[in-house]
Order: C-alpha cells, then sequence, then structure tokens
C-alpha cells in the first residue's frame, strides 16, 4: 500500500468532471446528499480528486465531484493513479477510511470480503489496516468464508514479505541457518526463513541461552499446557540472563566514565526495563493507536538491530557466562 499510495504523488491536472465515472467506491449506498450540499456550500476550493487513469474512475472523491457539478463546475484538478482495477480498489478503501465522511460498518465489513476475495494471502493486519479494522474482524471474515483459495500456509504481511501462518517451520529454518551460518546477520535469517526480525531475535536469545526451540516437530499438533507456560516464560528467562551482561557493562570504565556511553547504558538499561515488565503491553494503547505504536516500536527494533550487528561478531566470547 506504500507504493500505491507513492503513485498518486504526481502533478494536479484539470479534467471535463464529464470525463469522470464511478464504480470504485467503498460506499454501499453511494453518495449521501446532504454531504454534498455541505461540500458545495464551503468557500475553500476542494483537494483534488484521485483517478484510475485506465478507467478515469474516481478511486476518491465522488462527493467532491457531484459538489463540483453542484457549483456548475466544468473542470476540477485531479491527481492520477496507475495500477490495475484491484489496486484501484485498495487505494480507494484506504484514503477512504482514513479521511472525509467516515466509511460505516457495513461498507468497512463489504470491503474485507472483497479485498479477501482478490488477495486471500494478505495478512488479516495488513487488511485490517486498509479497512480500518480490527485484525479479529478479518480473521472471522476469513473463518466464515467457505473459498479454499484462502486456506493457504503463508501471508503476505504489511512489511511485503510472505510469511508462514505457523511459525514453528520458519523458527526450525531460523536455527538451522543460524547453526550453520552463525555470522547471518538477524535481518538476513528473517528473510530467508519467512518468519519476523523480532522472530528471529528470540531465536536466537533461546540458542544462546543454552535453551531448546519448544515448537511442535508434527503439523497442527497442540503443545501440552507445561510446554506453553515454559513457552511464555522463556521470553523473561533470557532477559534475566542478559540483566547479567548490562550489570557488567555498567561497571566498564570506557562506557561509564564517557558521555556517549552513559547515554547508550541508560537507553539500554530503559529498553530492559521495559522487557522485564509483566505480563502483555497490548492492553495499554486504545485500537486507533496500534498501527503508530506498531510503526515505532519496529523502527526501534529495526535501530536496535542495525546496532547490534555492528557488534555481532560470533567468535567475540561474551563476558558473561
Amino acid at each position: 500500500m506504500a507504493d500505491a499510495l507513492e503513485r498518486i504523488r504526481g502533478k494536479v491536472e484539470q479534467v471535463d468532471v464529464a470525463l469522470l465515472r464511478d464504480g470504485l467506491s467503498p460506499r454501499l449506498d453511494g453518495i449521501d446528499g446532504s454531504h454534498v450540499r455541505h461540500l458545495a456550500g464551503l468557500a475553500d476550493e476542494l483537494p483534488p480528486l484521485v483517478v484510475h487513469r485506465s478507467t478515469m474512475r474516481v478511486v476518491d472523491g465522488l462527493h467532491r465531484l457531484a459538489a463540483a457539478r453542484t457549483r456548475g463546475q466544468r473542470q476540477v484538478p485531479v491527481v492520477y493513479f496507475d495500477g490495475t482495477p484491484e489496486e484501484a480498489f485498495v487505494l480507494a478503501v484506504r484514503l477512504n477510511a482514513a479521511h472525509g465522511k467516515a466509511l460505516r460498518g457495513k461498507d468497512r465489513a463489504a470491503a474485507v470480503r472483497r479485498i479477501l476475495h482478490t488477495y486471500p494471502d494478505w495478512s488479516d493486519r495488513w487488511i485490517a489496516s486498509v479497512c480500518g479494522v480490527a485484525p479479529r474482524t478479518v480473521a472471522k471474515v476469513r473463518q466464515d468464508s467457505t473459498d479454499l483459495g484462502q486456506r493457504l500456509g503463508t501471508r503476505i504481511g504489511r512489511d511485503g514479505r510472505r510469511h508462514p501462518l505457523s511459525a514453528e517451520a520458519g523458527r526450525r529454518t531460523a536455527e538451522e541457518i543460524m547453526r550453520e551460518e552463525p555470522s547471518t546477520s538477524l535481518r538476513e535469517v528473517a528473510r530467508r526463513a519467512g518468519v519476523s526480525v523480532g522472530t528471529a531475535l528470540d531465536v536466537r536469545r533461546r540458542m544462546l541461552g543454552g535453551e531448546p526451540e519448544l515448537v511442535s516437530h508434527t503439523a497442527g499438533a497442540a503443545r501440552p499446557v507445561a510446554a506453553q507456560r515454559v513457552a511464555a516464560d522463556a521470553g523473561q528467562l533470557s532477559v534475566r540472563r542478559i540483566r547479567a551482561q548490562l550489570e557488567w557493562l555498567v561497571q566498564e570504565p570506557a562506557l561509564r566514565y564517557t558521555d556517549q556511553g552513559r547515554a547508550l547504558l541508560r537507553l539500554v538499561s530503559a529498553t530492559l526495563a521495559f522487557l522485564e515488565q509483566p505480563g502483555s503491553m497490548e492492553g495499554v494503547a486504545p485500537v486507533h493507536c496500534r498501527h503508530s505504536l506498531d510503526a515505532v516500536a519496529r523502527a526501534c527494533a529495526s535501530g536496535w538491530l542495525d546496532f547490534a550487528d555492528q557488534f555481532g561478531d560470533e567468535k567475540t566470547p561474551s563476558r558473561v557466562g
């Protein structure tokens, strides 16, 4: 979707209103007359319409087009989108869900069904971010669908990468890569294994801590409750072991007595303290903040991984066993 948004940042052109068509709007009930009258009465010039170039269908701005016709305008400002009709519809949903007159629940639900039919391998989170709904809503629609084409073993995430529905196979592949090629960066491991960088980092943490991967080697098999409990505690166990590394670093003069070293220690300490928080932080943020928090958290994680790669020589021994 980021690529689709980039493709509408062209120059603004004036286009005859008679050339423009509808057909891409996710609004099931069409145009709202009262909203058109409101827009027509505004003194300010309305933003450009987004138009699918090959079909001249309006991607975003049907109410603005109707308002221009009400005003008697012969031309309206337009920016063009170049892509397939399917991509144009996804963009229409994304733009209509983000600004202007809000999409109703039934509009969003219909958009979820249509996008699932067109792109069954897109992840629930990706489709949810496009339609402005919760991922569990997309999952429910997917579950209720009888389309066998949607029952795929992998999904494409918002990062554009294909991820397995079950992380077990990906985690095993990541562990194999790390054992056979220990100098490979986490980014490369994640790319080759088809998992997120965070998952690759968790696999490496467990390996460094001497903890076996707690995954089932039988496809679809459920893990015992005890194994699930151990898996839930494993991350905290790794953090406690890393705490010993930090306590040694705090005493290191090369870091302790320089401004940059002290700043680095404060950042590391704050991050580790966050990781040691009991339970999940998911419930802290309201739904409308989660997309931004997801982007911020991933950017922070990426920055730390880039930093770690500078010191990632597997032959360098740890000062704390």
